[in-house]
């Protein structure tokens, strides 16, 4: 596993936005957004993600809330990239 310190890449003031998971720890969570806009076969539409540390949002933690600026999002699934230090969180409003 990737022993380097991550967390220069969730800093907020650079990459990341600050974002608050239901029940999760004071503080809340580090995380990159991204909310693409999608068109395909005339229909059209967001499909927002967010870029997390794995540990910071667990697979238990799908189905809860994650709070961005002034919008929650479901968590509606979770993917581990590469050698799992880093999660993709797929949300819905």
């Amino acid at each position: 596993m990737f022993n380097e310190d991550l967390t220069v890449f969730f800093n907020t003031t650079e990459f990341a936005v600050a974002a608050t998971l239901q029940g999760g720890a004071a503080g809340g969570v580090s995380a990159i957004f991204d909310e693409a806009y999608l068109e395909q076969m005339g229909i059209a539409g967001t499909s927002p993600a967010a870029l997390v540390q794995a540990t910071a949002v667990l697979q238990t933690d799908v189905g809860k809330t994650l709070t961005i600026g002034a919008v929650v999002y479901t968590i509606k699934g979770r993917e581990l990239i590469d050698d799992g230090a880093l999660a993709v969180l797929n949300l819905r409003v």
